[in-house]
């Protein structure tokens, strides 16, 4: 609902201006779980709160979710194959120094999927094919299996830990895993000028909110 999306915006504000005063990083954790948790399924977390992501895609039919617009834009499959993804190497190499979900089973398998990249820069005909072979069920159970570990890894972090700086280490471990082509190394360059706060408030909350926005408009 709009009303519910002017709240999540607004609260974002307020989320961002906890983050930067310590003396708040209890309240700034339960805000961030809040917010995460709003573009995340309802099914990946506890309680009934509303979910953007549930909102977009729960009656979405099929071949709406795979429908490339004429115009060349992005199919809502290809939104959300990327928004995940972006959040699984993000919170996990980048903040947790921990093995990615898309790794810690055979999910790439059950995708039905043989790319693992954050899907920038994709040609018509590779995202064309995404769109058509991934696994709807197994792509949002992904997604919630992110979000979930995501969630864990909030609940594991002190105050300091949200103004650490990302490593290059990490950062250069998601090029070797093939995670981000050398033509997408833009992505790698911006966040290494993000702080883990940073992280929290572009990946994984900000950035899947843009692309659930844009799904909406394809599913209209």
């Amino acid at each position: 609902m709009l009303e519910d999306r002017k709240l999540w915006n607004q609260r974002q504000k307020e989320l961002k201006s906890m983050l930067a005063k310590p003396a708040q990083y209890e309240n700034a954790r339960e805000w961030l779980l809040l917010q995460h948790g709003a573009v995340h399924s309802a099914r990946s977390r506890d309680g009934a709160a509303w979910s953007f992501e549930d909102e977009v895609l729960d009656h979405m039919t099929e071949n709406r979710f795979r429908h490339v617009p004429a115009s060349g834009a992005n199919s809502v499959a290809w939104h959300i194959y990327h928004s995940t993804r972006i959040e699984d190497m993000t919170m996990n190499v980048l903040v947790a120094q921990m093995k990615q979900v898309i790794d810690s089973d055979l999910w790439m398998q059950s995708m039905h999927l043989n790319v693992r990249d954050t899907g920038n820069g994709m040609s018509l005909e590779q995202l064309v094919h995404l769109s058509s072979v991934v696994d709807i069920p197994s792509l949002r159970a992904y997604r919630a299996a992110v979000g979930q570990r995501t969630r864990e890894i909030v609940m594991e972090l002190s105050a300091a830990d949200f103004r650490r700086k990302v490593s290059s280490a990490h950062l250069s471990q998601l090029s070797e895993m093939g995670d981000v082509l050398p033509e997408n190394n833009w992505l790698l360059d911006y966040w290494s000028n993000l702080t883990v706060a940073g992280l929290f408030m572009m990946p994984a909350t900000r950035h899947h909110f843009v692309h659930l926005n844009k799904s909406s408009r394809i599913r209209e």
